[in-house]
C-alpha cells in the first residue's frame, strides 16, 4: 500500500487527468486505510518545509519540472483530493476492475532482466508476481513446476509475490536467500555490498543458502535455534548479509514511502548533506559530481527530486545557493561556490 501511495502522490503533484482522478477516488473508496496511507505521505512533504534554507529551493507548482517541489502545494492538493472523495470513501463501492493483463502461462527455463543507468521497468513474472527493477539492475529468473527462483546480481528490485503455498519463491543474493510464499518486499545491493531488505507486506525468511528449508506449504515461521536465519515482517528493514544476529529495524510508514519513492521516479531527501544526496542521484545518471568546495558538502538537502533531472538540479543550486558549475566532457560536473573559481 505504501508504494501505491507513493505513486499516487507523484501523480497528484504533476496534476491528475480526469481518468486518473476517477481511478484515485475508486482506489481510496475501496479501503479507508488508503486514506491514512496518503495522509502519512502528505506529512512527509509537510515536514520538509522546516528543513531550513533549502525550503527556498522549492519552485512554484507550475515550475515543478525543475526537479524540486513545494511541500505545501503537494500537501494542499492532496488534502483537496481527499476532501473530494472523503464522503464516498466510507460508502460501499465496487472494487475497480484491474487493468493488468492476466498472468502469462507458466513457462520453464531461465530469463535475464536488466535496466541501464537511469531507467526502471516492471515485469510480470510467469507465476503472476510483479517485479520492478530500479536503475542499473540485473535479475535472473528460473521457474519450473517445482521452484520459483530469482538471482539478484546487482541493483535494486521490488517484488510483489503471487501466493503459492506449495512453491515458495526464493531470491538469492550471493550466498544468502530470501524466501517468501506470498508477500511484498524490496531488496537493494548498496555500493558497499550491503544487501538491504525492506518488507512491506507479510513475512519473509532470510539466511544462508545452505540453511534453505524445504518446501513446507506454510508461511515462513520462526527459524530453528542455532541457525543464522531470521524472520522479517512488514515494516522491517535488515541487512541480509550481516553475519550478526542483530534485530531488524522497524520503520514508520512514512519512512517506507520515502525508501520506495524510486518506483515513481522520485528521490525524497529529508536533511541529508549535499554530498550524500549527490551520491544517491549519481545512481540514476552517468554524470559524476565533484564538489570542489568542502563547505558545500555540508549543505542540508530537503525536497523531492525527479530522478535524472540533472539540469533542474544545477539550475536550482545556481539560483538558490550561488553554486557555480563546470562540465568536463559529457559525464563529469564540478561544483563550487560562485565566489570560488571552478577549475
Amino acid at each position: 500500500m505504501a508504494s501505491e501511495a507513493s505513486e499516487w502522490i507523484a501523480r497528484i503533484d504533476r496534476g491528475l487527468s480526469a481518468t486518473e482522478q476517477q481511478s484515485l477516488e475508486q482506489w481510496l473508496a475501496a479501503d479507508p486505510a488508503r486514506v491514512v496511507a496518503l495522509m502519512k505521505l502528505a506529512r512527509v512533504y509537510d515536514k520538509l518545509d522546516s528543513m531550513g534554507r533549502l525550503a527556498d529551493l522549492f519552485p512554484r507548482p507550475e515550475a515543478s519540472r525543475r526537479g524540486w517541489l513545494v511541500p505545501a502545494a503537494a500537501l494542499a492538493s492532496l488534502l483537496v483530493l481527499i476532501g473530494v472523495v472523503g464522503v464516498s470513501t466510507w460508502r460501499s463501492v465496487p472494487e475497480p476492475a484491474s487493468t493488468m493483463a492476466a498472468a502469462p502461462s507458466e513457462v520453464t527455463g531461465e530469463q535475464t532482466f536488466a535496466t541501464p543507468v537511469g531507467e526502471r521497468s516492471t515485469i510480470r513474472l510467469p507465476d503472476g508476481s510483479s517485479l520492478t527493477l530500479n536503475t542499473d539492475t540485473r535479475v535472473r529468473t528460473r521457474f519450473t513446476a517445482q521452484v520459483r527462483e530469482l538471482f539478484l546480481d546487482r541493483g535494486e528490485m521490488h517484488l510483489q509475490v503471487a501466493h503459492e503455498r506449495d512453491r515458495p519463491l526464493n531470491v538469492y543474493i550471493g550466498d544468502r536467500f530470501v524466501q517468501a510464499v506470498g508477500t511484498e518486499f524490496n531488496l537493494r545491493i548498496a555500493n558497499d555490498r550491503r544487501v538491504e531488505l525492506l518488507v512491506t507486506e507479510g513475512k519473509v525468511l532470510v539466511g544462508r543458502r545452505g540453511e534453505l528449508p524445504a518446501t513446507t506449504g506454510r508461511l515462513p515461521g520462526p527459524p530453528p535455534a542455532g541457525m543464522s536465519m531470521k524472520l522479517a515482517s512488514a515494516g522491517d528493514l535488515l541487512v541480509v548479509n550481516d553475519a550478526t544476529a542483530g534485530n531488524a529495524l522497524h520503520l514508520a510508514p512514512e519512512e517506507i514511502v520515502v525508501r520506495l519513492s524510486w518506483r515513481a521516479g522520485n528521490l525524497v531527501f529529508r536533511g541529508e548533506s549535499l554530498a550524500e544526496a549527490l551520491g544517491e542521484i549519481e545512481r540514476y545518471t552517468s554524470v559524476e559530481f565533484i564538489i570542489s568546495d568542502e563547505r558545500l558538502k555540508q549543505i542540508r538537502v530537503a525536497g523531492l527530486f525527479k530522478t535524472g533531472d540533472v539540469e533542474g538540479l544545477l539550475k536550482t543550486l545556481q539560483e538558490n545557493f550561488n553554486v557555480s558549475y563546470r562540465r568536463v566532457g559529457d559525464d563529469k560536473i564540478i561544483l563550487a561556490s560562485s565566489r570560488q573559481t571552478v577549475l
